[in-house]
């Protein structure tokens, strides 16, 4: 009888059970367990409300009020991140929820569209987005525009852009790139290995300047007038002729793109994805060493700005509701309506009761850490968290409306040790 084999690894560390969760709202909530770089180990409680920005009503110069959407109309927590188009290869849309803790709140705008005032066609234009007075943030797009090798056959020049009326706010047409992500995956071809990424944006576009990516696509043009096969690369268009590689759309605001910068600054609303930098810094060493003496907890030097995706300047304290939300054209037109779309981010309190197996009740507030405006969808999406050290013995969790003072058995605390250990900031 052949023996049998034991391939189950020891647990590094004893985890604590899960406590009964009870949800006393009708938005979706989940409790998981984050164990930090020290060992120490926490419950993270999780919940996203959504309201619809359709039909809201001003009242007179006032700003709208988002609407609630009700119980059986709210969206789940997003579980994976979500992206435009491909995974890693198109503008990440939101990430999941599941975040252990956020050191600020990020404030994003997904699936928005740079409309031109009053739908001229235009060759450039401002977008703005504001939040309260955190932060007030205006960019410029331009139409599409390319760059263009002359016909004697060696300068390129960047032209003046199109004519727009509509420009997707999405990194792919910010600066960065080449595009290239697609052929890192495949066999490199003996002699035409694409450039490396550009990890501030490697889906970008426009990144010109780089000696190794004017090297790399006068390569592709020789191959293509040759009749050899050539790397399919979208972004570099009909090489025929008059080759043309596409020129970014999104710009710095009172900075407009040349042509000539090779270090231009990525600029957008929406999320920076996880690979690439600065987030990745964050992440921490992940080495030998760290196999050897922290696996599976995170690194000693791991930031938890590291979960943050917000561009940084939309990285703000965590909001309490009421603070004014303003969109400058990046909605559709409407007759009879002048000036940017406004509306407040709903106040509503949402708290976390503890239920120890000894000692007193205890009221957590929920810490909004996550604001998202979905323009497609015309959603607003918040996320609140709360971090409950495990070593509380926590019997069960309720997740309710309460404020202090609501519950004469309840009482607000703060808790020393209630976060997670990160290095200082600077």
């Amino acid at each position: 009888m052949a023996a049998t084999i034991d391939a189950t690894v020891p647990a590094p560390f004893q985890l604590p059970p899960l406590p009964e969760t009870i949800n006393h709202t009708p938005w979706p909530t989940q409790n998981f367990l984050h164990v930090d770089p020290e060992g120490d180990v926490f419950h993270v409680l999780v919940c996203r409300t959504t309201y619809s920005l359709r039909g809201m009503q001003r009242d007179g110069d006032r700003p709208a009020h988002p609407i609630l959407l009700p119980g059986e109309q709210q969206p789940p927590l997003v579980t994976e991140d979500l992206y435009e188009g491909e995974i890693n290869l198109s503008s990440v849309l939101q990430e999941s929820d599941f975040a252990p803790y956020k050191p600020l709140c990020d404030v994003l705008l997904v699936n928005a569209q740079a409309h031109s005032p009053e739908g001229r066609p235009l060759q450039r234009w401002t977008v703005g987005f504001r939040f309260g007075d955190q932060f007030s943030k205006v960019l410029q797009v331009t139409g599409p525009r390319h760059y263009e090798r002359q016909r004697n056959g060696e300068a390129w020049t960047l032209t003046a852009p199109a004519l727009a009326t509509r420009v997707p706010m999405s990194y792919q047409l910010a600066f960065g790139g080449p595009n290239v992500v697609h052929e890192h995956a495949k066999a490199p071809v003996e002699g035409r290995e694409p450039p490396p990424f550009y990890f501030p944006n490697p889906i970008g576009t426009g990144r010109w300047g780089s000696g190794e990516v004017k090297e790399w696509i006068e390569r592709e043009v020789a191959q293509r007038r040759r009749g050899a096969p050539a790397v399919p690369i979208d972004e570099l268009g009909n090489f025929s002729e008059r080759p043309a590689y596409r020129g970014p759309q999104i710009e710095m605001h009172g900075q407009a793109f040349t042509g000539e910068e090779s270090d231009y600054p990525v600029v957008g609303f929406g999320p920076i994805s996880r690979w690439w930098q600065p987030r990745h810094r964050l992440a921490g060493t992940h080495d030998e060493h760290w196999k050897a003496t922290q696996w599976p907890k995170s690194p000693k030097d791991h930031d938890y700005r590291y979960w943050n995706c917000a561009p940084e300047d939309q990285q703000i304290p965590y909001p309490q509701g009421g603070e004014e939300i303003a969109l400058a054209n990046l909605t559709p037109p409407v007759k009879g309506m002048v000036g940017p779309v406004r509306f407040v981010l709903p106040e509503q309190p949402l708290s976390a009761l503890v239920r120890m197996r000894a000692g007193p009740l205890l009221l957590m507030p929920m810490s909004i850490d996550t604001v998202v405006v979905d323009v497609g969808h015309a959603l607003l999406s918040v996320v609140r968290r709360v971090l409950i050290p495990a070593s509380l013995d926590v019997r069960k969790l309720e997740l309710g409306t309460w404020q202090p003072g609501d519950t004469e058995s309840a009482a607000a605390v703060s808790i020393p040790g209630a976060q997670p250990h990160h290095p200082e900031t600077v």
